[in-house]
């Protein structure tokens, strides 16, 4: 029989799950997660307040009361951004935005400076719609104004997308999810790709779908005969050298 690796989820969202499903996710495998803030349909600087405040108070506790630990991802999704105030949540932006620039690219440079400024690393969404152009802009931005490259994870990347991605030197995130990308896919890329800087995650929480979309994928990797090295690196050991966090 073989042994079920340790799991690091590097996209999790907590708040959309119950109490007995992060258990199940734990009793599968999951020890490690990067709880990252939500998409607002009525952004505010009020909510995104009570949303970064919410993930640590009580987010980041119910992870840890399953058995899971938990890491925290703030930032200002593009498509939440507040009408007003944005400078309030972030504290970092100009007064006056670059009107050559839209607003989404102002707010993802100014949280890419922010990053660098903190020295943290950074984690980028990709969009599902129009991916490739969108994820070839938003390359440009890293490559512009963010950190060094094996300082950010560009997630949700998809086959057409990750030669891009590992090619600019940045990790990428295989959301092997229902709508997102088939575990079978996840795994053909690694098997032809190798594991260097590739990281699974479920985006659990955030639609409907297989809660055990992680455990699966990583079932189907060892099913594949790849190495447990290989294993071990994509399903754990990646998303902790990411984060700069021991792998033991």
């Amino acid at each position: 029989m073989l042994a079920a690796p340790r799991l690091f989820d590097a996209h999790l969202h907590p708040e959309r799950l119950r109490d007995v499903d992060l258990e199940t996710l734990r009793f599968f495998g999951v020890q490690r997660a990067l709880v990252l803030a939500h998409f607002l349909e009525e952004p505010s600087v009020a909510a995104l307040r009570a949303q970064f405040a919410a993930l640590r108070s009580e987010q980041l506790p119910r992870l840890e009361r399953a058995g899971i630990t938990g890491m925290l991802a703030l930032g200002v999704h593009p498509r939440s951004l507040p009408r007003r105030g944005l400078q309030a949540v972030l504290d970092v932006l100009p007064s006056a935005f670059d009107s050559r620039r839209p607003a989404e690219e102002e707010a993802v440079v100014e949280q890419l400076h922010l990053a660098r400024r903190l020295r943290v690393p950074v984690l980028v969404h990709t969009p599902e719609r129009d991916k490739e152009r969108h994820t070839r802009r938003l390359l440009t931005l890293l490559r512009e104004h963010g950190p060094r490259p094996d300082r950010v994870l560009v997630d949700h990347v998809s086959a057409r997308t990750l030669p891009l991605v590992l090619g600019c030197g940045h990790y990428a995130g295989l959301t092997v999810q229902l709508g997102a990308l088939k575990a079978e896919r996840a795994v053909a890329l690694v098997a032809r790709l190798g594991s260097e800087r590739l990281v699974f995650n479920s985006d659990g929480g955030d639609r409907s779908g297989d809660l055990l979309a992680l455990p699966r994928a990583v079932h189907r990797l060892q099913e594949a005969d790849l190495s447990a090295r290989v294993v071990h690196r994509v399903a754990w050991a990646n998303a902790c050298t990411f984060l700069g966090v021991g792998a033991d």
